[in-house]
């Protein structure tokens, strides 16, 4: 208990000060560990773009670095890794891991603060204004105690710590994915300004990574006050819409064009495909998670036929759409509709790596003040059994890449099992999501 009482006394500035001496440690670790392991700690994504930054100290496009499939942004962040250091990008990666939890950090707490400010104005309403009254003791639930365990969640999660310590740049993309939600979710009014900055982050990380594009027709739709009841409101509320929602898509193709046509200038069509329409046809027929990487080992370079890129793509689509309707048009749920979109983005990938997850796990923090209701020991055997997964999955994974075994078949039996993980997870946060995040208790003074 004493434990406990003085872990709640730390405040959420000293808990960030650790986390950024922990990074600080893991990076040193990692320069050590890189050169008396066969088994790198750094991520080969990493090399990459930093060859990719050192074409562009040179004059050059990135994309001469073979590989290098990303936006020209992340090569101009890493060029003081070049100049200087050639760990300084992991510092610079590591760093958005703190800006990631400080945004969560305002968004929880924004979020919690408007719902106290409903609580109290109801007691006041159905009691009289010259009724007073004072808020009953109730540590486990204050708001503020709320936001930081979700920011702690976010920044002593083992797996965020080590992959942008590993040099990975997925919580920079991540970082405009949360200020997106930040600014929808700032004010209890929505407003005008709030929108379209709204809609130049959106741009942003869609520029950055192409998933952020299935969130913008939640973002939209969250931006209008009426309920959708049937098809007719649905298609009225996309073709008729209100000032906030027309600056939304203003800022987003604002950023979106400005970025894009920026680099399509420096470098042409190559960066389009490289950086976009790659992805489209990717294939990782080595190893991944992906529930189709079996599949794809065995096609070989055979191109899919239109059946089965409709039976890959459908469910996707289908479960999108489902998500956006039944959470996306409220700005109260709006963070854990992007979060299951991105889970399911991410478990129905054809290529899924374990940066991937990142994407999803900075997000989850947001949402955990509404899955209160599931008790600690079942989140516990929940994270658990997610671990597990990933652990079988990667023991077949070393055995092909370093051992040289023939564990194909093995893998593409793992990576099926992690995706029904996945699934049940997600149906199993969506049943203890609640509307209600925390009770307030009232009591009259006499």
């Amino acid at each position: 208990m004493k434990i406990k009482e003085h872990f709640n006394k730390i405040s959420i500035n000293q808990h960030l000060v650790a986390s950024i001496l922990i990074r600080l440690v893991l990076i040193v670790y990692g320069q050590i560990h890189d050169q008396h392991s066969e088994v790198p700690y750094t991520d080969v994504d990493y090399k990459v773009v930093t060859d990719g930054a050192r074409h562009v100290l040179n004059g050059e496009s990135p994309f001469r670095r073979h590989t290098y499939r990303y936006s020209p942004l992340l090569a101009m962040i890493q060029i003081p890794a070049v100049l200087f250091h050639q760990s300084l990008g992991k510092y610079i990666f590591s760093l958005f891991d703190i800006f990631v939890a400080i945004l969560i950090y305002k968004i929880v707490s924004n979020k919690l603060r408007l719902q106290y400010k409903k609580a109290v104005q109801s007691v006041l309403m159905q009691y009289g204004k010259n009724s007073q009254w004072k808020q009953l003791p109730d540590n486990h639930n204050r708001p503020v105690e709320l936001a930081k365990y979700s920011v702690l969640m976010w920044l002593y999660n083992p797996l965020t710590m080590v992959i942008s310590t590993r040099g990975n740049g997925d919580s920079f993309s991540s970082f405009f994915v949360i200020l997106t939600i930040y600014f929808i979710t700032k004010s209890e009014e929505k407003s005008n300004l709030n929108s379209f900055l709204a809609g130049l982050s959106h741009g942003i990380a869609i520029h950055l990574r192409l998933y952020p594009i299935l969130f913008s027709l939640a973002l939209y739709l969250c931006l209008n006050e009426k309920l959708i009841v049937n098809v007719v409101m649905f298609f009225k509320q996309i073709l008729m819409p209100n000032m906030q929602q027309i600056l939304l898509v203003i800022g987003t193709l604002v950023s979106l064009t400005a970025l894009t046509g920026f680099f399509y200038h420096l470098y042409g069509w190559n960066y389009i495909y490289e950086a976009y329409l790659y992805h489209f046809v990717r294939k990782d027929a080595r190893h991944n998670f992906s529930l189709y990487f079996l599949m794809q080992y065995l096609s070989g370079n055979e191109k899919a036929s239109l059946i089965e890129k409709i039976l890959i793509v459908l469910p996707q689509l289908l479960l999108m759409l489902y998500l956006t309707i039944s959470f996306g048009q409220f700005r109260q749920t709006l963070p854990f509709c992007i979060f299951a979109q991105t889970f399911i983005a991410v478990t129905y990938n054809s290529v899924v790596t374990s940066q991937y997850f990142v994407w999803y796990l900075a997000l989850l923090p947001i949402c955990l003040n509404n899955l209160q209701t599931m008790p600690i020991r079942t989140a516990t055997m929940y994270f658990v059994i997610w671990l597990l997964g990933q652990g079988l999955w990667l023991l077949p994974a070393y055995l092909l890449e370093f051992k040289t075994w023939n564990t194909f078949n093995w893998i593409g039996g793992q990576a099926v099992f992690f995706f029904l993980i996945n699934i049940f997870l997600l149906t199993r946060l969506i049943k203890y999501y609640s509307f209600t995040s925390f009770k307030i208790k009232f009591k009259k003074i006499f």
